[in-house]
């Protein structure tokens, strides 16, 4: 940001006329000289992003200060990302040495198939240098999250995981962490249940240790009766399962989810939606299925107010949520929910890509509001030539981050095809953000 500084000066002028005798008389004149200093128009902020949360929302997931966007992940690997494929890299920023500076995870699907059953790799990048290479123990993961579950004060990982989409139900995988030590890791299976663990968060539900929530968006196929499940950390290779008050009915469309205290009395509510229509099948189906993004108010001890969920603003033919972000993005003493969408609506068909029908293009949907009411305050609209033709992509999240050293939080569209160079249907927007300007508006930029 270019901030100009003015320094007013007074002067006391003397000047010299005659008077009627033709003599000399000085005569002061008091007058003022603005002068403009201007500052560098970059490199002004250095912002600190473990500021942008604080009290009990920095103990869940949710809270990722070493995120950095723009990181080519395919790059980092010596792979090409194939065009349109299956194979995904998904991925997370954290500290996994303790020096506070960012490192990442980058989770590599198996196979050439949605169907696939072939694990694949984990790959632990640690000051810019791939680290370790850990076999993948899950068929699919769906989410990394990262929290420091054992208090020693480096990040660990928290994998979700779906499993191949195959079968009647389908199989599923079960949930991992991994405790990333200065010497090394280990990589532990948690929960004795697999599902289709499209999403999952981590926080402090009761006293100091954290949580593990897992939505297992098949499992009122498997269990109609049954509740969304937590685990709860007593010790690396001690998990204790517990139902939360959440019926499995309830998440069946719930493919994204996040923790946050939204209406700030100490106690983490969950943020939760993924398919934002309704489907003919819920009104018969044994419990009702909140197909709304929608926050649970949290009552403690992995209690919900279910009875009375807080709904959020739809938009109508975007309905696939693949990102929840919470900040006070404008710095106005509040904060605002960023939810990531893509194309999605009733009856798609299931081969894809499909124009402008499922997962093709990008929005963000910027809400403001209090603990009980959110509005639309914004809605980011993607470039135009992206809807021109087909840019199917299904996971597209987003960062916030201060792109251009304005002091302004900017918000950064993120995937691993997105950010890959050697994926050239996407060169046209590669480098895309939006950049948040003095009057609260955001303007599409490149970053080059």
């Amino acid at each position: 940001m270019r901030i100009n500084k003015y320094i007013i000066l007074s002067l006391l002028i003397i000047g010299c006329q005659k008077d009627d005798l033709d003599e000399v008389v000085l005569l002061p004149c008091e007058c003022e000289l603005i002068v403009e200093i201007q500052t560098p128009s970059e490199d002004l902020c250095d912002t600190n992003y473990s500021n942008l949360a604080s009290g009990v929302n920095k103990n869940t997931s949710h809270f990722q200060p070493m995120n950095r966007p723009f990181v080519d992940y395919a790059e980092a690997l010596n792979i090409d990302l194939p065009q349109y494929s299956p194979f995904v890299l998904w991925t997370q920023f954290g500290n996994f040495n303790g020096n506070n500076e960012p490192d990442y995870i980058i989770a590599a699907a198996g196979g050439t198939s949605w169907e696939t059953t072939e694990p694949g790799e984990l790959i632990v990048v640690i000051d810019g240098v791939v680290s370790y290479s850990i076999p993948n123990i899950q068929t699919f993961t769906r989410k990394i999250s990262i929290y420091d579950i054992n208090s020693d004060g480096i990040d660990d990982v928290v994998l979700f995981g779906a499993g191949p989409e195959f079968g009647d139900p389908w199989p599923g995988d079960e949930n991992v962490v991994i405790y990333m030590s200065p010497g090394g890791y280990e990589l532990v299976e948690v929960g004795n249940i697999s599902g289709f663990h499209h999403s999952g968060a981590v926080g402090v539900l009761s006293g100091n240790t954290p949580s593990i929530l897992e939505l297992d968006m098949h499992a009122f196929q498997k269990r109609p009766d049954g509740f969304v499940k937590i685990l709860t950390y007593q010790s690396d290779n001690n998990w204790v399962e517990e139902d939360t008050n959440i019926p499995t009915h309830h998440i069946a469309r719930s493919g994204q989810s996040e923790f946050y205290d939204f209406d700030g009395d100490g106690v983490l509510d969950i943020i939760l939606g993924g398919h934002e229509w309704e489907e003919s099948w819920m009104s018969n189906s044994l419990g009702p299925v909140q197909w709304r993004n929608h926050i649970l108010r949290g009552l403690g001890g992995g209690q919900f107010d279910v009875d009375n969920p807080i709904l959020l603003p739809i938009i109508p033919n975007w309905g696939v949520i693949t990102d929840f972000d919470i900040y006070d993005i404008d710095r106005d003493g509040s904060v605002e929910i960023i939810i990531t969408r893509t194309t999605g609506i009733d009856g798609i068909d299931a081969s894809m890509p499909n124009d402008n029908i499922y997962y093709d293009g990008y929005m963000v949907q910027i809400l403001k509001g209090n603990a009980n009411s959110w509005n639309e305050w914004k809605r980011l609209e993607q470039p135009e030539i992206m809807t021109t033709g087909n840019l199917h992509h299904p996971w597209f999240k987003s960062i916030v981050y201060d792109v251009n050293g304005d002091c302004m939080l900017d918000i950064v569209p993120e995937s691993d095809k997105l950010n890959a160079q050697s994926f050239t249907n996407f060169n046209a927007i590669r480098g895309l953000y939006y950049e948040q300007q003095q009057n609260g508006e955001f303007e599409i930029k490149y970053k080059q």
